[in-house]
């Protein structure tokens, strides 16, 4: 068996040097190449806080260890593979958990990675695949943050210069190691070039890579060959026994020597045709032994063949010859259509690239402006609604519609990237918002309703007057002995004409009030208690005091203090008077500084 290794540059050449050593004819022959991808500040924030940093590849470790000094102190480190793990032990003095099963789901079945639950876990890796741990990390509960730091490239656009140039070499067994070099070897538009890939022996170091590679490119189980581990030697010793069964199998024709080869195919030299000579004449000394004229004629006839046949060998030389120069003029011709094919490739490749980088710039342009379309609108929506929970707190003292509106903030940046601190700010504000305390508003203003209901029923400070005394008989007598009594009968008669007086059983009169006066006494009362009612929900704690001190003294200057509705309305003002009040409580939300640095 030949084989194609197609591990990134500066890999597979210890598996290149184990099979020399065997004898199995290699080729080196990288399909992809690793390109590292800078991280921002915010990127590669997760870092700091993580429980559980995971590295999926040597290459993962060593582009994160390039971009970063030091791993935190507290997190828990697990590769995939023991090699990746030594890479972690080099690049950061640090040991990792690596499973005994070198793969997916061998990392997956460690015991320390079963409960995840609000666990901080970030995993390094290369953009795309490894799709099931992030899916399984979440199922599991953990708060997951993808680190991507480099991504696998493809050499050529086409893999059609790799496939002629492994059938050049009568390749039939190929070395892959990721899902990405499988789509990289079969990205070839030549049903000729798939039929024979599809006749290969393929060699990959995970179950995963050959159910890809059996379900997507419908390559025959039998075909597929699973080492035991990623590195050259579990690689190396996947492929001998290969080696060898292929080996008891070989037909005599591929048992055969170069000959087949029509390079090995010379002109013929001059030694053949002396071999023929000497036979021929070793056939005229036989025959000159047994006889004498019959020898004589023998050699001579034998000098004719070889005249003869030294006179085809020169004619050959000379065809020979001609060929020669014919041959070296046709390699010129060759060589000058070579180097014009070469060219015209170089002009439509510089065309191409040109082409394909200006769509992609195309692309890149629309792919940004439509992420930054969403991203305006989402940071233009995180913003109003932040601001929104700061004006309930402090400009309204409304606190539970400001823990509503940060919680609606919560669940819209929820599912975005490095948003672990902002989450946290956000549930800090929460927590501390329900835990002010609450005036009772309710309460209060039930309370001032009531007593402006009763109102109308209180006791103003009025008189009843008693019914006046009856007047005395005014008919004068016709005794003059009664001339005193006629003389003030006739003055009360006189005056009673004029001036109206009538007569009381009272030492003191009041001022009386009269019915609209007593309504606007009412109306004044109720104005102070509204009053107070308005400040109870404008949060105006000095106007709130002001008015039960108006409505106190206009209840003890015009109503009866004796009324017993009077007496309760006034130990209702005093007691609300007494009542702690705070409105104007400011609080420090967190999250607003939490969201500005988010949003950069």
């Amino acid at each position: 068996m030949r084989i194609a290794i197609t591990r990134p540059e500066g890999k597979g050449l210890q598996l290149s040097q184990l099979l020399d050593k065997q004898g199995i004819y290699n080729v080196r022959t990288p399909v992809l190449r690793i390109e590292s991808c800078a991280l921002s500040a915010s990127q590669l924030a997760p870092l700091d806080d993580a429980d559980i940093i995971v590295f999926i590849s040597q290459d993962a470790v060593k582009q994160l260890a390039a971009q970063v000094d030091s791993l935190p102190a507290n997190a828990q480190l697990f590769t995939v593979g023991e090699q990746t793990a030594s890479a972690v032990k080099d690049c950061f003095s640090r040991s990792a958990v690596a499973p005994v099963q070198q793969d997916s789901e061998g990392l997956l079945a460690l015991p320390q990675l079963q409960h995840l639950d609000s666990k901080q876990v970030v995993l390094v890796k290369g953009r795309g695949g490894r799709t099931l741990l992030a899916k399984t990390f979440k199922q599991r509960g953990a708060i997951l943050n993808m680190c991507a730091v480099y991504q696998r490239v493809p050499e050529q656009s086409d893999s059609s210069i790799w496939l002629d140039l492994w059938r050049s070499e009568r390749i039939d067994g190929i070395v892959i190691t990721s899902n990405a070099a499988i789509d990289a070897v079969f990205n070839c538009q030549q049903s000729e070039y798939i039929d024979w890939l599809k006749s290969c022996h393929f060699f990959l170091v995970s179950q995963r890579s050959a159910s890809y590679l059996h379900d997507t490119y419908a390559i025959s189980k039998t075909r597929i060959s699973v080492a035991k581990g990623p590195d050259d030697l579990a690689i190396y010793k996947c492929i001998v026994p290969n080696q060898h069964q292929q080996g008891s199998h070989m037909s005599e024709q591929e048992k055969q020597p170069e000959a087949s080869n029509p390079e090995s195919v010379t002109q013929p030299s001059q030694p053949v045709f002396k071999q023929k000579v000497s036979k021929l004449a070793m056939l005229a000394l036989l025959v000159a032994l047994t006889g004498g004229a019959a020898t004589t004629g023998l050699i001579i006839h034998g000098q004719q063949i070889s005249d003869k046949t030294y006179a085809a060998l020169a004619q050959l030389r000379t065809d020979n010859a001609k060929l020669g120069e014919q041959l070296k003029q046709t390699q010129s011709q060759l060589a000058s259509v070579q180097a014009t094919l070469h060219g015209q490739r170089d002009v439509v490749e510089q065309q191409l690239t040109v082409h394909s980088q200006a769509i992609d710039a195309q692309l890149q342009a629309a792919l940004s402006q439509a992420k930054q379309q969403i991203s305006g609108a989402l940071s233009s929506e995180a913003l109003y609604l932040q601001r929104m929970a700061q004006f309930k707190a402090n400009a309204e003292q409304d606190f539970q519609g400001a823990s509503a509106v940060l919680q609606r903030l919560y669940e819209v940046v929820q599912n975005e990237a490095d948003n672990t601190a902002l989450l946290g700010a956000i549930a800090t504000d929460i927590a501390m918002l329900k835990a002010q305390p609450k005036p009772a508003l309710e309460d209060t203003y039930l309370k001032l309703h009531a007593m402006l209901k009763q109102v109308d029923d209180l006791a103003l400070k009025t008189l009843h007057l008693p019914e006046p005394k009856q007047t005395q008989n005014t008919e004068l007598s016709g005794d003059l002995n009664d001339f005193q009594s006629n003389l003030k009968k006739t003055w009360q008669n006189l005056v009673d004409d004029f001036i109206k007086i009538r007569t009381r059983e009272v030492a003191v009169i009041d001022p009386l009030l009269d019915s609209e006066q007593q309504q606007l006494l009412r109306a004044q009362l109720r104005s102070h208690l509204s009053q107070a009612q308005s400040a109870l929900m404008d949060k105006q704690a000095s106007i709130f005091f002001s008015a039960l001190e108006s409505a106190s003294e206009t209840l003890s200057k015009y109503y009866d203090t004796q009324h017993d509705g009077v007496q309760a309305m006034l130990e209702q003002i005093k007691q609300l008077q007494h009542m702690p009040l705070q409105f104007n409580t400011q609080v420090e939300l967190d999250s607003s500084a939490a969201l500005k640095e988010w949003l950069q």
